[in-house]
């Protein structure tokens, strides 16, 4: 039996996958990005390379991702969710190995931008199944509970590499990561059915694809919401990429000390995830987005001001954990708004939302740097464009009322 989406699609009475395995699929990247960034200064002292282009390997995971999904979702609208599924967990798995064994850090870029792309296709046709499976405030409810599981990817990954760095080097990260590739893929091989049904499903040719992504792309408010998160995730990334040569070379902590900053300000997310899941259908997702990003814009202005004063690493780090808690409102709220405007065709929502986010949210990595890498160039860029993001989303919501 069917029924429909309000307005829309519409949905099957397929049942949504185990909620954990199903979330440490859709939030592989931070296990991808977090667990190896305390390592990016050795790395580059091994490799016998610059941090600017050891830091190509993050940006390469990064838009790999990003492409990756914009190629995957689509595809996962005509063939369905689980192939995609098990195919890019393998390739992650396998990808990892490849990053392990790098000789140098050409290979290992390469050896990235292969396990973004398997990421990637994991982790969209992941988001995907939540649209096939659920409506309403469900929905916000789901995604809110994957961002409130992701969440934790940012605290336990960096704790996660430290550990590793006391007991071998940042190989070995790698092949933690080819490891849960392993487990990704047995899970879904286990647990996983399929939630697209083939009467759900279109055409898989590029004339299909290109159709349903220009009748997203015709909605102003689905562009909006794309818009403000590429704009707020390059603000964020910039924090991401930066933010251990900020501490370990411009303020001098260790990698664990620094470890423990990043997993503080993660857990601030935690928690801001988890009320969001509390209180979202009592405030509308749009509220919820807003409040998040003018949090953010607060936090990153901090950064910014204590870099110029030269106040030191302590308020940098408190304002830092103000904008990580801020995107625990920002990225559940603006998953949901967009998978809600684009759910005549999910899968190929999803790959818009992430693949644009990611691949443009990913100049923000090599930006900051360009900048100088310094916790002024961070505050500067997070500032700024974080701002920016909060007008899109403000005067987006404002036309939308008149309308």
């Amino acid at each position: 039996m069917t029924t429909k989406r309000r307005g829309t699609r519409p949905t099957t009475g397929a049942v949504l996958p185990p909620i954990v395995p199903l979330a440490l699929i859709v939030g592989v990247s931070p296990f991808a990005t977090d667990m190896y960034i305390p390592a990016l200064p050795a790395i580059a002292r091994e490799l016998g390379t610059t941090p600017g282009v050891v830091q190509l390997s993050l940006t390469a995971f990064l838009v790999a991702f990003a492409v990756g999904q914009l190629l995957a979702g689509p595809v996962s609208d005509g063939i369905g969710r689980r192939p995609l599924l098990l195919v890019g967990t393998t390739a992650f798995a396998l990808a990892s190995v490849g990053c392990a064994v790098a000789p140098d850090v050409g290979t290992l870029v390469a050896a990235r931008v292969l396990q973004g792309l398997a990421g990637a296709a994991a982790a969209v046709a992941g988001r995907a199944m939540v649209s096939d499976t659920t409506t309403g405030a469900r929905t916000a409810k789901v995604f809110g509970t994957l961002a409130a599981i992701n969440a934790l990817g940012p605290v336990v990954a960096p704790l996660a590499g430290g550990a590793v760095l006391t007991v071998g080097s940042w190989r070995l990260m790698f092949v933690v990561l080819a490891v849960l590739g392993v487990g990704f893929a047995a899970a879904v091989v286990l647990r996983f059915g399929e939630t697209l049904p083939p009467a759900s499903r279109g055409g898989t040719g590029f004339r299909d694809n290109g159709r349903r992504i220009r009748d997203l792309l015709a909605i102003g408010r689905f562009r909006a919401y794309v818009l403000t998160g590429v704009l707020s995730t390059i603000g964020f990334f910039a924090y991401i990429a930066t933010s251990s040569f900020v501490f370990q070379r411009q303020y001098g902590f260790s990698e664990q000390l620094y470890t423990l900053v990043f997993a503080t300000n993660a857990t601030m997310m935690v928690v801001t995830t988890l009320v969001f899941r509390r209180v979202v259908g009592r405030v509308s997702e749009d509220t919820l987005l807003t409040v998040g990003l003018l949090v953010g814009t607060v936090g990153s202005t901090v950064v910014l001001v204590a870099a110029l004063t030269g106040a030191g690493p302590v308020p940098v780090w408190c304002g830092l954990a103000v904008v990580t808690g801020a995107w625990g409102f920002v990225l559940p709220a603006a998953m949901t708004r967009t998978q809600h405007v684009g759910a005549a065709h999910p899968g190929t929502a999803a790959a818009l939302q992430g693949g644009l986010t990611f691949g443009l949210g990913g100049l923000g990595t090599p930006l900051a740097g360009v900048l100088g890498g310094t916790a002024l160039a961070m505050g500067g860029v997070m500032a700024v464009l974080i701002a920016a993001a909060l007008v899109v989303q403000v005067v987006a919501t404002r036309r939308g009322r008149n309308t």
